[in-house]
């Protein structure tokens, strides 16, 4: 969104852009849904630690905290899954021993150890249901967005709290995903986020327009309930079954959601190639004014409610933000950035936040991060 356009200086408040891989944490990769199993990532292979390595070096290349969307099903060390309710198509007699081995310890090291790369997201169990030993779509909800009975829900996500530990994750995520973009909103305390919220899940991500929807969304990009903040995921650039993909047109929206596959090579040496060119593509849409590379989930989240709540205007000395729109949700509210072309920012003045300047790149855009003072709801910045 351009805020200001005088002479040779533009800025932009820029819509984030997150990068969300889904179907993180499967070992076997084949899509087994054609014998009453999960669909997984429809890929070639069995996953191994170098899956993992190609998620930690994109972040790199990014300068972002990815998140990973994850099911943890064969993650489960004890079969403790066999207690939990339409979690596994084995019920009762769940086994997982094909998929307990050093590689478990292994890929648990590496996550614990790059926990500033990469941000574990709850996707699921084994993603799908088992209903009277029948697989359903999807594991939270019905296929017409109908949560499960709650007691249901609660227990897979205690369950997914409790294999995390088994591995040696000690805290619960913050983010949901909806595995198979089944979801429900505007129900108020009967609905999942409320449910959600009491696990210490602050944000979800998944399509609107997929979600049953008991009231609209306050915006229709961004909606909040039970103080859990909702923001659409977008189309994926690629089919979550391709694997190796070149990457396709990057949707308008602040989540640009992947799934594991569609980063890999069927050769896990040649897992670079795949990453280098999402990488540039990535970087080629943020480096512009209109776009910017969120840090992390909570920096999309802000960057996302100030685009499309605030209210803005200009004139030809100052840029005004109103940020009374903004719910008063701690997700919601707190430092966010501004992109400017052709001036030194740094020289401006501000008031009703503390500005922080980065240098002017090589496109001659330089990034003002913004954050709102206590209790500041009107941000001046004066540019003359």
């Amino acid at each position: 969104m351009i805020l200001y356009d005088s002479r040779d200086v533009v800025v932009a408040l820029p819509m984030p852009l997150l990068l969300v891989v889904e179907d993180v944490g499967w070992w076997q990769g084949e899509d087994g849904s054609g014998r009453n199993q999960p669909y997984r990532n429809g890929f070639c292979r069995r996953h191994c630690l170098a899956d993992y390595h190609a998620l930690v070096s994109l972040s790199g290349m990014l300068s972002m905290r990815i998140v990973i969307a994850m099911v943890l099903g064969e993650w489960d060390r004890s079969n403790l899954l066999r207690e939990v309710v339409g979690a596994t198509w084995m019920g009762t007699a769940w086994d997982n021993r094909a998929n307990q081995g050093p590689w478990l310890d292994e890929a648990a090291d590496y996550l614990l150890g790059h926990q500033r790369q990469l941000e574990i997201a709850v996707h699921g169990l084994c993603h799908e249901f088992w209903q009277d030993g029948r697989m359903q779509r999807s594991e939270f909800h019905d296929d017409g967005g109908r949560m499960r009975p709650r007691e249901i829900v609660a227990s897979h996500l205690e369950a997914f709290g409790a294999i995390l530990r088994a591995n040696g994750f000690m805290d619960f995520p913050r983010l949901f995903v909806p595995p198979a973009l089944r979801h429900s909103f505007g129900n108020g305390e009967d609905s999942i986020q409320a449910l959600l919220k009491g696990f210490g899940i602050d944000y979800v991500t998944t399509r609107f327009a997929r979600a049953r929807q008991y009231t609209p969304p306050v915006h229709e990009m961004l909606t909040w309930e039970s103080g859990v903040a909702i923001l659409e995921r977008g189309v994926s650039p690629v089919s979550w079954r391709d694997m190796a993909t070149t990457p396709g047109e990057l949707p308008a929206t602040p989540v640009v959601a992947l799934h594991w596959g569609n980063l890999l090579h069927a050769d896990p040496q040649r897992n670079g190639e795949i990453v280098d060119r999402w990488a540039e593509k990535i970087l080629n849409a943020t480096t512009g004014i209109e776009r910017i590379a969120a840090a992390d989930a909570a920096d999309c989240w802000r960057q996302t409610a100030a685009l499309y709540l605030a209210d803005i205007r200009s004139d030809a000395a100052s840029i005004f933000i109103n940020l009374r729109q903004l719910p008063p949700l701690p997700s919601l509210r707190g430092p966010f950035s501004l992109k400017v072309l052709g001036a030194h920012p740094q020289r401006w003045r501000y008031y009703g936040a503390e500005a922080i300047v980065g240098s002017m790149d090589r496109n001659r855009i330089s990034i003002v991060t913004l954050h709102p003072l206590p209790g500041a709801l009107d941000i001046r910045i004066d540019t003359i």
